[in-house]
C-alpha cells in the first residue's frame, strides 16, 4: 500500500510540470482529478495490471533525478517510482493524475525525460494524437518506451480502436519526428500469445455441447479445416455476436458522405 507521505512527496516533485492550475492543487498530493470526464472503475470488465518492462524500469531507476511518466499506467501493485508520473482516464489503484483522453495532458511542454506507454495505444481513438503529445511533454532528446499490440483479438475498455504492425508502429512516431533506435517483438509479444488467445477465446465462448469437437482435434486437423465449410460454419454460428467480433480477421464498412 502505498502512503499517504510518499503520494505527498510525489506531488510535491512533480508540482512544477503540472499546467494551471493544477500544480496550485490545495490538496497538495496524489491522485488529482484533472477532469469530470473520468471513466468509472466499476465500468471495466476487469482493472487492467501488469509490471512495467525491464527495458522502462532499468532506464528509470538508473536516472533518479529524471522525470519520467507511464502514460496508461493501469494497476501497478504497491510498487512506487518517486520520479515517474502515473497516469490514467479513470481512477486505478496506482494512478497519480486522471485526464480527460480527448483534451491535451495538463503537462508543461519538454518537461519530461522518457514516457513509457505499454498496452495503451490501442485503446485510444486518435493515437496519432496521443504520440504527438508525448512528443510535446518530452524535452530534446527524450525518450519513448512502446509496446502496442497486432495480432490481438479485440479487448479492453473503454474500446479498442488499433493495433499496429512493426512497420505501423515505426511511421506514427517517425512522423512525428521520433528517431527510432529499436522495433523489435519481445518475448511477451510473439505469436504463441496470438494463438493461445484466439484458441482460448474460441473455446470459452463456444457453447459446452461444442467445445469437444474443438479440443479432441488435432492441430493438424484444425488447420485442414475448409475455412468457409460446414465445421467451422457451425461453429460460427454458435458464437455470440460479440465473440464473433472480438475475434474478426477482418471487417468491411460503407459509409456515405454526409449531406
Amino acid at each position: 500500500m502505498i502512503s499517504s507521505a510518499d503520494r505527498a512527496a510525489k506531488f510535491e516533485r512533480f508540482r512544477h510540470i503540472l499546467e494551471e492550475p493544477w500544480h496550485q492543487s490545495k490538496a497538495g498530493t496524489f491522485p488529482l482529478f484533472t477532469t469530470d470526464r473520468s471513466y468509472d472503475l466499476e465500468t471495466y470488465q476487469s482493472e487492467s495490471q501488469g509490471n512495467l518492462p525491464e527495458i522502462f524500469t532499468h532506464f528509470v531507476e538508473v536516472q533518479p533525478d529524471k522525470l519520467f511518466m507511464d502514460l496508461g499506467c493501469g494497476y501497478r501493485g504497491d510498487i512506487l517510482f518517486h520520479n515517474v508520473l502515473n497516469v490514467e482516464v479513470y481512477p486505478s489503484r496506482s494512478a497519480d493524475l486522471i485526464v480527460d483522453p480527448t483534451r491535451p495532458y495538463p503537462i508543461r511542454s519538454e518537461t519530461l525525460d522518457g514516457i513509457g506507454c505499454f498496452a495503451v495505444l490501442e485503446h485510444t481513438r486518435q493515437p496519432w494524437v496521443v504520440v504527438r503529445e508525448m512528443r510535446r511533454m518530452l524535452r530534446k532528446g527524450g525518450t519513448v518506451f512502446i509496446d502496442w499490440p497486432f495480432l490481438q483479438p479485440v479487448h479492453g475498455y473503454p474500446s479498442h480502436y488499433f493495433n499496429a504492425t512493426r512497420e505501423g508502429l515505426k511511421t506514427i512516431f517517425e512522423d512525428e519526428g521520433f528517431e527510432v533506435e529499436l522495433c523489435d517483438t519481445f518475448v511477451n509479444q510473439t505469436v504463441a500469445y496470438t494463438v493461445s488467445w484466439v484458441l482460448g477465446a474460441l473455446n470459452h465462448h463456444l457453447p459446452a455441447e461444442i467445445r469437444p469437437e474443438l479440443l479432441n482435434m488435432t492441430v493438424g486437423e484444425l488447420m485442414a479445416l475448409d475455412v468457409q465449410g460446414e465445421q467451422w460454419r457451425r461453429w460460427l454460428e454458435a458464437l455470440p455476436a460479440t465473440a464473433r467480433e472480438e475475434l474478426a480477421c477482418g471487417n468491411s464498412l460503407v459509409a456515405k458522405k454526409a449531406a
